[in-house]
């Protein structure tokens, strides 16, 4: 039983996929939802379930955001709750907490976790010394170390940020199957980065676990096998999946990860499966709800709803509760636009992105639960594939969309 609040007036921070689920879900616990307007990337604040949006600033520093947060909140006393979703908010929270009033409730992970799960050195640490399953990797902080890292490592293998808001170029991961794919993508340490992680190559799907913890103890999970993502080596975000049952092997990771980590809160472990040897190898975990959040919500899981409940702290029945396995879901959008600019980029050939196109309406028609579109609320979806047609990406044009809806 998830732990009620009164009906209040929330924030959400990010203007991104799950702002439309938690905005609908919470709006519809009969609460008033306000939405951020970080870009035009995302298209919450236009849900019937959003009563109003903040302007953020433009910058990016995230001092500047959460000086302007700041001011927002001190002219809006009726805020009383502020969610944090995008991630560049979550990893920012805990060194601007300060900044904040001390009469509101942020929906947030205990700091200690927030921390771990944003450095990922010190995460991969952690999971090593804990004897859960890791692909071989290093961190480096120069180009020279990444050259030396690559050697230790061998090929295949991936180059990845140790900040993941911060992508190489229009990647988050690289994918360099051998040295001459490697001096061919990394001629020089990539801007912006002050550290990166090279590990080895794990070939197989990706499982994301959604979870809900109470102090260290699990109290939700919903494990879900990643289908198609919006780029073609997968490394994107993910497009379609499905629910599958909890194996022990996965469930120790979590209940593990969740008890070092003294977990309060929610988020999402991401392990990849060796589809020739079928083990899990850990990839990260992300403080806070899953992009993906509407396979949870239409689980029953009532993610969202808990983070709000344990950050107002209240006490909830530790008794978990597992998503049944079986239900899908799909960004149809999100399909559409990576099919669009993998062909405008020369990434897939015309057939292919024929085939894609296919395959994703085909997903769109006989899957029921969709990223954005709701018939009650179909505004916001309709938007958002609008931005999909071609003459919007526009295709002989060049750069990757912010794709943050």
């Amino acid at each position: 039983m998830t732990a009620k609040i009164d009906p209040t007036t929330i924030l959400l921070l990010g203007n991104y996929r799950p702002a439309l689920t938690v905005a609908r879900s919470l709006a519809a616990q009969g609460h008033r939802i306000w939405a951020s307007l970080d870009d035009d990337a995302g298209a919450a604040g236009s849900s019937r379930a959003v009563e109003g949006q903040w302007r953020n600033t433009a910058s990016i520093d995230p001092d500047v955001q959460y000086r302007a947060l700041a001011l927002f909140l001190a002219d809006r006393p009726d805020i009383r709750v502020v969610f944090p979703l995008a991630e560049a908010y979550v990893r920012a929270f805990y060194a601007h907490r300060h900044l904040l009033p001390d009469d509101r409730t942020y929906v947030m992970p205990n700091q200690t976790a927030a921390e771990v799960c944003a450095d990922k050195g010190r995460l991969l640490d952690l999971v090593t010394k804990a004897g859960l399953p890791v692909a071989r990797n290093v961190t480096v902080g120069t180009y020279e170390e990444l050259r030396d890292a690559a050697r230790t490592v061998g090929f295949p293998l991936i180059v990845k940020p140790a900040d993941s808001t911060i992508w190489i170029g229009a990647r988050k991961v690289l994918i360099l199957e051998d040295r001459a794919a490697f001096d061919a993508a990394l001629t020089e340490w990539p801007s912006g980065h002050a550290a990166l992680i090279v590990q080895s190559y794990v070939d197989g799907p990706r499982l994301n676990l959604y979870f809900a913890a109470q102090h260290g103890r699990a109290i939700r999970y919903a494990a879900v096998r990643i289908g198609q993502t919006d780029l073609p080596d997968r490394t994107g975000l993910a497009t379609d999946g499905v629910t599958i049952p909890l194996e022990p092997s996965l469930r120790d990771i979590g209940d593990t990860l969740i008890a070092k980590l003294d977990y309060h809160g929610v988020g999402c472990i991401q392990v990849l499966r060796d589809r020739h040897t079928g083990e899990l190898s850990f990839l990260e975990i992300n403080a806070r709800i899953g992009g993906n959040h509407t396979i949870t919500d239409a689980c029953g899981l009532e993610l969202d709803r808990i983070a709000v409940a344990l950050a107002s702290g209240g006490v909830l029945d530790d008794r978990l509760i597992v998503a049944n396995d079986g239900v899908r879901y799909v960004w149809t959008t999100g399909a559409l636009r990576g099919a669009a600019i993998a062909l405008r980029d020369g990434e897939i050939s015309p057939s292919a992105f024929l085939a894609q196109v296919l395959q994703t309406l085909f997903l769109a028609v006989t899957t029921r639960t969709h990223i954005t579109f709701r018939l009650t609320d179909p505004r916001p979806a309709l938007i958002l594939l609008s931005r999909a047609l071609p003459h919007r990406l526009r295709l002989f044009g060049s750069g990757r969309p912010d794709s943050a809806a």
